[in-house]
């Protein structure tokens, strides 16, 4: 008997075992094996997805697969992959080590914004503590929202990584530096469960970062004098709704105008910039936190939508400021796709769809057109 008869009788053998396991779950109606070892089984469940999709799991693990659970027209579609998704532990040691140099390169840039001469003032670091208290606060919160709340769903999330940015001498042009970060991280270490999950943990890390950032904002606004602008080159920083909105509710007018504008200090300047991370975290592109609230509502289509903003980004960054067509190449670099949950069959209630739609909002109210501009360069 050749290897191609026994692979033909293992696989009868296993596939009346996998009906054994899903008796009670689902009614198989057709089922297929590709080249791979990939099994596809198209049926019909016994109960709703979000009540089976659990047993499913357990009993195709048991078996060695993995189960991915989809709509198939009017029936349900499984595809099972012939490996079990593990989760390897990583050291925290990484993570920690990340986080520090990233503190040190936001109290480096801190310290420049305040006019200190780190270099050849190594001591004047500790004036950056205002900024990067207030970067690395937002930016810590806003990670600590997916962290918990993926804990909190089971779902197999890492310590945030933080990625520093630490200022940069360069003869000729001077010391280039902005922010002293990219932000941070968490890796997905295998498919959340459902879209329930996806939006929970994508939303959670900017509502949670926004309940820091806009108190410290507020402060930083009302500590930071109004007054005409530089009469040298320096930079603008754009509006969005919600920035504009808190100009006027601590100075009682909109600004810039009638020749002041608010001359922001580290704590402010710093609030900005989490409010301008928050914003591009919210672009819904793949598996960005936009992208996920995107992907809980609209599901395979959430990918017509990033290849949209990916366009308006291009849009943006030709006719308006470069800083998008920066955004725009991240969007592609990172995939506009989304990759589906195991369970993509349970739909999330209403409830969570006003838990998305606030999410929506938010990216609105945080919308920055232009968000940086030289003044004063001709």
């Amino acid at each position: 008997m050749n290897t191609q008869v026994f692979d033909t009788l293992d696989r009868l053998e296993l596939m009346g075992r996998i009906r054994l396991a899903l008796d009670g779950l689902m009614t198989i109606e057709r089922y297929a094996w590709d080249s791979r070892g990939v099994l596809t089984m198209v049926g019909q469940l016994h109960a709703p997805a979000d009540v089976v999709y659990p047993k499913i799991r357990s009993g195709m693990e048991a078996l060695g697969f993995t189960p991915f659970l989809r709509k198939s027209g009017d029936s349900v579609e499984i595809m099972a992959l012939p490996f079990v998704a593990s989760t390897p532990k990583r050291g925290i040691v990484p993570p920690i080590v990340l986080f520090i140099i990233t503190l040190l390169s936001t109290l480096a840039v801190g310290a420049l914004y305040d006019g200190v001469d780190i270099f050849n003032d190594p001591a004047g670091i500790v004036r950056g503590i205002p900024f990067s208290a207030t970067i690395m606060g937002i930016l810590f919160v806003h990670e600590m929202g997916h962290y918990i709340v993926g804990r909190w769903r089971r779902a197999p999330v890492s310590l945030p990584y933080f990625i520093p940015i630490p200022p940069i001498p360069i003869p000729g042009l001077g010391i280039i530096t902005f922010t002293g970060t990219l932000g941070a991280v968490i890796v997905q270490r295998e498919p959340m469960l459902d879209r329930k999950t996806v939006l929970e943990i994508g939303i959670a890390g900017p509502l949670a970062g926004l309940v820091v950032a806009i108190p410290l904002l507020l402060y930083g606004l009302a500590t930071s004098p109004v007054g005409p602008p530089p009469q040298t080159a320096y930079i603008q920083e754009g509006n969005s709704l919600l920035y504009a909105a808190a100009k006027y509710l601590v100075f009682g007018q909109f600004l810039p105008g009638n020749g002041v504008d608010v001359q922001l200090n580290a704590v402010a300047w710093g609030a900005w910039i989490g409010l301008l991370v928050t914003m591009i975290n919210l672009l819904p592109i793949g598996q960005l936190d936009g992208g996920h609230v995107a992907y809980a509502l609209l599901g395979e289509y959430a990918h017509y939508l990033a290849y949209a903003f990916i366009g308006a980004c291009v849009l943006l960054g030709t006719l308006v400021a470069p800083n998008w067509l920066l955004w725009g190449v991240l969007g592609l670099l990172i995939g506009p796709r989304h990759p589906p949950p195991l369970n993509d069959v349970s739909r999330i209630g209403p409830a969570h769809t006003a838990l998305a739609l606030l999410g929506l909002i938010t990216f609105v109210l945080l919308f920055i057109p232009n968000p940086l501009q030289l003044v004063g360069v001709p």
